[in-house]
């Protein structure tokens, strides 16, 4: 009697496992935003296949190969423009050119250097952007600063100049890299200057707290600006943004911009637990409209299938299990960067059969 109900249980788990295996729910994305190009004919077809819906391209043979197969193309990405590099804290400049590596010896082979430099940023938890998990973490990119009249003025010009060569039928643009290096704020004299009258005209103190809403502040102010001029200029297009880097103590501050399709991380490259993800999940989705009505909150999940990085590896199995969490929390849209890890063997299958239409 034991070894039936054994055998019956067993049976039940196999089930089970197969049931998530073979999506019986037939549970798919809508739509599958991706930040990756079709760089060539292959790679378009690849990404049709696997149910990109929604792409970034940077010419007219990659536009046409995205309409071709089927895929929206967006034109070009803007990335924040300004009159200098923000400005850190000493310690914080600090930490940004040991993870860039500014001290090695230039004539280092570059495997040599970027193996040094994986080392450091795996022993200090560099998370890349994503939310820090040390009080210092800064983003090895730099980021002009766009706190000002002159930054949002040479940020039009550039938008102007993007906009020259977009296809006629092109459906909007990608935004990215609007944030700040080291989480928290930029501080320059200029942001400084505005910050102390920011605090002088509301009598309020210096606090970690009114700093928060400041810069936050100044961030939602910059996207609009930005997004406001791009639809003045072209009233059809539909701006996607992914808020990145991750803003200290306001991670999902997302839904105050204007972007038409928003995406907020709900699981950084590196692996967050399945309540986190639920919960940020829940949040994009149920909020995404509390400043704007045409809004829409996409969840967006970072991948890296490269295993010899200090940027996390992700398996297919969990990059499954991390769509499947999404789909539950109701949503029927999904955005995904690297775009290039939905074209690997593997990670291909598991968005085909998430994402794919057939």
């Amino acid at each position: 009697m034991v070894e039936k109900m054994l055998s019956f249980s067993f049976c039940l788990v196999l089930l089970f496992c197969g049931c998530r295996t073979e999506n019986p729910s037939n549970m798919k994305f809508n739509r599958l935003f991706c930040w990756g190009m079709p760089n060539n004919e292959k790679n378009a077809a690849r990404y049709a296949s696997a149910g990109v819906t929604d792409i970034r391209v940077e010419n007219q043979k990659q536009y046409d190969l995205a309409v071709k197969y089927g895929m929206t193309p967006y034109w070009k990405c803007f990335y924040p423009v300004g009159p200098y590099i923000q400005v850190m804290t000493p310690e914080e400049q600090k930490h940004h050119e040991y993870i860039s590596g500014k001290d090695l010896d230039r004539k280092l082979p570059y495997s040599e250097r970027m193996k040094i430099i994986h080392k450091r940023r795996t022993e200090i938890k560099h998370l890349y952007g994503g939310e820090p998990v040390t009080e210092i973490d800064t983003i090895g990119t730099k980021i002009a600063c766009f706190n000002s009249d002159e930054g949002l003025e040479l940020s039009k010009k550039k938008i102007d100049k993007l906009l020259e060569g977009a296809p006629k039928n092109v459906k909007g643009m990608y935004m990215d890299y609007i944030g700040y290096m080291n989480h928290r704020g930029c501080y320059c004299k200029n942001c400084l200057a505005k910050y102390r009258k920011y605090l002088a005209d509301r009598k309020l103190t210096d606090t970690p707290e009114n700093r928060t809403v400041f810069y936050r502040k100044k961030l939602v102010e910059y996207y609009n600006g930005v997004i406001d001029y791009i639809k003045s200029k072209r009233p059809d297009f539909k701006i996607v943004v992914h808020i990145y880097p991750d803003f200290r103590n306001d991670p999902l501050f997302g839904n105050r911009t204007k972007a038409d399709y928003c995406g907020q991380t709900v699981s950084w490259y590196f692996k967050w637990d399945e309540k986190k993800i639920r919960k940020y999940t829940d949040f994009v989705l149920n909020h995404a409209q509390d400043h704007y009505s045409n809004a829409e909150g996409i969840p967006f999940i970072g991948i890296n299938e490269n295993k010899n990085s200090s940027l996390a590896h992700k398996t297919p199995a969990e990059v499954e299990r991390e769509l499947q969490i999404i789909l539950e929390c109701g949503s029927s849209t999904v955005m995904v960067c690297n775009g290039t890890a939905i074209l690997r063997d593997g990670y291909y299958e598991v968005f085909r059969k998430y994402c794919s239409k057939e």
